[in-house]
């Protein structure tokens, strides 16, 4: 039995509520958005002393206070069956009537970023100023229409009338054609909701044009933070198929991210109330503490980060209308919303440490057999880096914090088997210069041959070094998180998946200490066989020595890391008791299987 999912029915259309229904909703693939700008957090971010711009962005006719009404719940309302039929196209290539698609605040996102460059076009070019003009504004906008500016410089449309907010260029006359039949298209779904519309619904149309034109739309009230459709939509438009959802409230944290994006897009017009600042202050504070006093917190940013967000919101205050304060709102609360969402908020089983799988299936993760068998080849350095690299790829997502710490510390042992690579390739060089050591026989001794195969270690360090630093080059240590995942989801959806990346990371390592080892294997011969006893003694003695004293270190080491080193001792070796006799059994399968088919050959060949 199928386990209930959610999606938004027609009840919760324009009612902006949220109601459970049977089934599985088909989900779509889910549309790349480009990083969002945001804070450098390889610098830090200073503020003038002034406040923020009180000055509006938006060009036309002024913008009228706006009403805010709570939503009038109602009963189940079900609009009219649409046909199923597709319109059918008109000779100038467009649909005799348009029909609205439900898109999501994200898709519009990504059709905002994949504009296309400036073209002119057949607009004449401006060569010459007019006396005393002192005012310049666009003079194509159609009536009725406002042509806002956002703050990051993209240019969209507003009706305050219809409460309509598009990027499609207006000033097309085709386009402002389409758009007024899209909005005549949403608006006739929407009869059926009147008697409970909010009164603060604004209306989002977008038209992408391409190999099949998309003519979208999604509704967003602010009294509600919430964003609705006015018919049945896949759920995959409110979580983009990251996380699944079985409570509503659960579902309220994925809309309210999406609300926050509509406003970060069209922000220009927006009231800035005290208790939304409040609000994103108070969450930043405890952020902020949550941090300091816990090394798993699931906050979003580190504490460079949060200093300075709480520096930019303190220079944030309550205003009329402005679009830079608005945007400095909607990025950060909806940052906030999404980590909510990721986290199960609010949920029985809330994630409240980062390295915590919601999902049974994930929290015991089976090593395969070949990461058994060649992890104590390098020294069971992969496990250890596999270890940590499961602690921050949890469930698909990465946390901001332990990525920078790990990448970090990531490059520094790079860096550090470098150098010592280097000086062991010279001592090898050096070993195998010395003129009784150095034979013109092609039968190498043991100490040449072992020096030999030190100096190729040393080489292959030094080649394997260089190789990772230059590829993860682009993976900087002040990466985002979004840049972090989208790196370890390629990563981990590889054919070899993180274990192949766990041993790519321990090789220089591990190599560096294979190479240590076979130079010493080379002295050792050159001390204990054809010298004197009293230098085999002497050299005994103190190899004895040593030995002991790097088991010593080694026993405590391992002693005070419980929760790495006897872990991977103890998992290695009950996997591989488990699994051993699986692979021999299957061998032996094979060689049964394969002895009864030469005797079935021989059989039919004698006959």
């Amino acid at each position: 039995m199928s386990s209930p999912a959610i999606s938004i029915g027609h009840s919760s259309s324009c009612q902006l509520e949220y109601l459970s229904t049977e089934g599985q909703p088909t989900r779509r693939s889910p549309s790349p958005r480009p990083s969002s700008p945001s804070l450098s957090r390889n610098s830090s971010t200073t503020l003038p002393e002034e406040d923020i711009a009180d000055t509006p962005l938006c060009h036309g006719a002024d913008v009228p206070e706006r009403i805010l009404d709570v939503p009038i719940p109602g009963q189940n309302i079900v609009p009219p069956p649409k046909s199923s039929q597709p319109p059918a196209p008109q000779p100038n290539g467009h649909p005799a009537r348009i029909i609205a698609m439900p898109v999501s605040p994200e898709d519009v996102i990504t059709w905002r970023y994949e504009r296309e460059p400036f073209r002119p076009g057949c607009v004449a070019k401006i060569t010459t100023i007019e006396p005393m003009v002192m005012t310049y504004l666009r003079r194509d906008v159609p009536p009725e229409w406002e042509a806002c500016e956002h703050p990051e410089g993209k240019l969209y449309f507003r009706h305050p009338g219809k409460r309509i907010l598009t990027h499609t260029d207006i000033s097309d006359p085709e386009n402002l054609k389409d758009i007024e039949a899209l909005y005549q298209s949403v608006e006739s779904k929407l009869e059926d909701f009147n008697p409970r519309r909010p009164s603060d619904l604004e209306m989002v149309l977008d038209i992408r044009r391409g190999k099949k034109t998309i003519f979208g739309y999604y509704l967003a009230s602010w009294e509600a933070r919430a964003v609705t459709w006015a018919e049945e939509t896949d759920i995959w438009l409110a979580t983009l198929g990251e996380r699944d959802v079985y409570c509503q409230a659960h579902l309220r944290h994925a809309v309210e991210r999406q609300f926050w994006s509509h406003i970060e897009m069209f922000p220009n017009h927006r009231n800035i109330p005290a208790h939304l600042i409040d609000e994103l202050k108070d969450t930043l504070l405890f952020g902020w503490n949550d941090l300091m006093t816990s090394d798993t917190s699931t906050v979003p940013y580190d504490e460079r980060k949060l200093s300075e967000l709480s520096r930019v919101m303190e220079k944030v205050k309550e205003g009329r209308m402005n679009g830079y304060r608005a945007i400095v709102i909607a990025r950060n609360m909806g940052t906030f919303c999404k980590e909510r969402f990721l986290n199960y908020h609010g949920q029985p089983g809330a994630r409240l440490n980062r390295d915590e799988c919601m999902s049974e299936a994930t929290v015991h993760r089976e090593r395969s057999l070949t990461f058994l068998l060649l992890s104590p080849c390098l020294f069971w350095m992969p496990d250890i880096y596999l270890a940590e690299l499961e602690k921050i790829w949890v469930d698909n997502t990465v946390n901001y914090r332990p990525w920078n710490r790990f990448i970090t510390e990531l490059k520094r042992d790079w860096k550090a088997s470098t150098t010592p690579a280097t000086v062991l390739l010279s001592a090898n060089v050096g070993f195998l210069a010395i003129q009784s050591l150095d034979i013109s026989d092609p039968n190498k001794s043991v100490n040449q041959i072992t020096s030999y195969v030190s100096t190729l270690l040393s080489l292959a360090t030094y080649i394997i070094c260089q190789i990772l630093t230059r590829q993860h080059r682009g993976v900087s240590d002040r990466d985002d998180a979004s840049r972090a995942a989208s790196y370890l989801a390629r990563k981990s959806s590889s054919y070899f998946g993180m274990e192949a990346v766990a041993f790519a990371v321990s090789l220089p390592i591990a190599l560096f200490i294979w190479s240590m080892l076979t130079f010493l294997l080379a002295v050792s011969y050159v001390c204990f066989f054809q010298t004197s006893t009293a230098t085999r003694i002497v050299t005994g003695v103190c190899f004895s020595f040593l030995a002991v004293i790097t088991g010593l270190v080694l026993y405590m080491d391992w002693g005070t890391n419980p929760s790495v080193q006897p872990d991977i001792r103890g998992s290695t070796l009950r996997t591989l008791r488990r699994r051993l006799p699986i692979v021999f059994g299957w061998m032996g399968k094979r060689k049964v299987s394969g002895l009864r088919r030469k005797m079935t050959l021989g059989s039919q060949s004698a006959v």
